[in-house]
């Protein structure tokens, strides 16, 4: 009999010595986005929905959105944009740049976007209202996390994975300085590891 273990299939443990806590472990948040997909599927097909279009946000939404369209039961078609405003800092440092835009044709499609964590909202308002400009026949939002306290924009998203207080975190796609995406789990990043001057090779 095969051993699916995690130790045996050579993952991640659900620990790093750079990770104070761990706030969400892969078995919640994979109870969780199940049960996002079965919440969108259902709302989509009220709206009569054959299809719908994730656009995520790169690269911090990839892991989230691959496990999510997953648990979608209609059709589905993916795309990405790149946008940053925090420059390997630990909160936004500028205003948030576009730099690649969607492909996929979105006029008249119902487009959900997806990003990884709601934090200011400056993001994803900017964001949301540029592919407004494409004439989609609706737009919602589906973030994994929602930091509430950190908020500057009026934004809320129509879907959310967790609400989390005002801490760093990093794993399932959130990095800091383009690390800790791999973890499988979702922690609080330790202060001292804070420091992106840290990573320089």
């Amino acid at each position: 009999m095969p051993n699916f273990s995690r130790q045996a299939l050579n993952l991640p443990p659900e620990t790093h010595p750079d990770v104070e806590t761990v706030l969400f472990p892969s078995r919640i948040i994979a109870q969780r986005v199940a049960s996002l997909g079965g919440i969108i599927t259902n709302d989509y097909t009220a709206l009569g929905a054959h299809e719908l279009t994730l656009v995520g946000i790169a690269n911090g939404a990839v892991v989230f959105m691959a496990d999510l369209l997953r648990q979608i039961r209609i059709h589905t078609r993916i795309d990405t944009v790149r946008v940053s405003s925090y420059q390997d800092a630990d909160s936004p440092v500028t205003h948030p740049q576009m730099h690649a835009t969607n492909r996929l044709a979105l006029s008249r499609r119902h487009i959900l976007l997806v990003d990884d964590i709601l934090d200011t909202g400056n993001t994803l308002a900017f964001l949301k209202a540029e592919l407004q400009k494409q004439a989609p026949a609706s737009l919602r939002t589906c973030v994994l996390l929602d930091k509430k306290g950190r908020r500057q924009a009026a934004f809320d998203a129509e879907y959310t994975g967790f609400v989390i207080p005002d801490v760093f975190v990093v794993g399932y796609g959130l990095d800091f300085a383009e690390r800790y995406r791999n973890l499988p789990f979702v922690g609080v990043l330790k202060r001292e590891c804070q420091n992106a001057a840290a990573f320089a090779s």
